[in-house]
């Protein structure tokens, strides 16, 4: 790395580095001298252990190891407490929606979806959670799609499966608790793989060695992170809070808690366009579901809304954002397992912050 400073001082992807070694001779066999199967492998491992700093460098120039992977982004004083914020205003808005009737209901409801979309912004793009790469503009509306139909989807599938559908249907207030709630470990997990991750890039002494650990690291993670919405969605579903389905609710949205935090550790570590199209895929899937039972109504259509109103029969309504989340959860998953173990995706987030 000393030898090739240049080269990895100003590469702005391990495929750069690659080509570089290779035009200075660097081949295959090289690269089995310093224990990696090619250039590849080679340039992907230097990549990730670029130092950001001239003293780094001297170090690696005396022999010792960089601590580039100790060095984790700076985050905001109160980053922590700040992501408990959605979470809080959610709980205001709700209790405020039990308290008033008539027009004042409708002001606490606009008021405190304000505060709550404003609270988790700020916890997003300034806490362990903020996203090295911008979303592009069909993600956010899937995400927003994704949003609204587990706010008001349980009505709305219910009244398509009735005959309507005919509004106005009242927002599932268990689900607007269960997801700003899970914002807060949301980003403190996020936070524990960052500094846990960072500190086995240091250590480790190549590639495979580091997604050995780190992959079972983020599986660890996944599953404190599912505890915690867990929890939230066992106690949300003992409160009295207003709205439809509050049981199956709370499922379904712990669900897309789930979906929406694999897919933005993903975005944080420079992947968007898997979230993208998981977020596409889920959101399609209820539209459609809503749509057929639509069209069921038209003569001789029957049989397209039989397969949506034998699910809502037997589980209720909340069981299609239930399934469809958990499944691209589980997609996304697969993809944060396999993204994630590499070196390079952790050098990436780290660069861009």
């Amino acid at each position: 790395m000393h030898r090739h400073r240049d080269l990895c001082e100003h590469a702005v992807d391990p495929l750069e580095i690659a080509a570089g070694l290779e035009a200075h001779g660097v081949t295959d066999r090289t690269a089995a001298r310093f224990r990696h199967r090619d250039v590849f492998a080679l340039a992907e491992e230097m990549y990730a252990r670029v130092p950001q700093d001239s003293a780094e460098w001297d170090a690696l120039a005396d022999g010792t190891r960089a601590a580039h992977g100790d060095a984790l982004a700076p985050l905001p004083p109160g980053w922590a407490v700040s992501a408990l914020l959605p979470g809080a205003a959610c709980a205001l808005a709700v209790a405020g929606l039990g308290l008033v009737e008539g027009r004042p209901r409708l002001a606490v409801l606009i008021g405190g979806a304000l505060a709550v979309a404003a609270a988790a912004a700020l916890a997003l793009r300034h806490g362990p959670l903020r996203a090295a790469l911008p979303a592009t503009r069909p993600t956010h509306t899937w995400v927003y799609w994704l949003l609204a139909y587990a706010l008001l989807g349980d009505g709305l599938l219910r009244a398509a499966a009735s005959g309507g559908p005919e509004g106005p249907w009242a927002p599932s207030a268990a689900a607007a608790l269960v997801l700003a709630g899970a914002v807060a470990p949301g980003a403190w997990c996020a936070r524990l793989f960052a500094v846990r991750a960072g500190g086995r890039l240091g250590a480790s002494r190549g590639l495979a060695e580091f997604a050995a650990s780190v992959r079972p690291l983020l599986i660890v993670v996944f599953a404190l992170f599912l505890g915690a919405v867990g929890a939230l969605v066992a106690g949300v579903r003992t409160l009295p809070v207003p709205g439809p389905g509050t049981g199956l609710s709370a499922v379904g949205a712990g669900a897309l808690a789930a979906l929406l935090w694999l897919g933005r550790m993903l975005r944080a570590h420079g992947s968007r366009r898997a979230p993208g199209l998981v977020y596409a895929t889920v959101g399609a899937a209820q539209a459609a579901a809503v749509a057929l039972l639509c069209a069921g109504r038209l003569p001789g259509c029957g049989f397209l809304a039989a397969p949506v109103e034998r699910l809502v029969d037997a589980a209720g309504t909340g069981a299609l954002a239930a399934l469809t989340c958990a499944a691209g959860a589980a997609v996304l998953l697969v993809r944060a397992i396999r993204v994630l173990g590499r070196a390079s995706a952790h050098a990436a987030a780290e660069g861009a912050r």
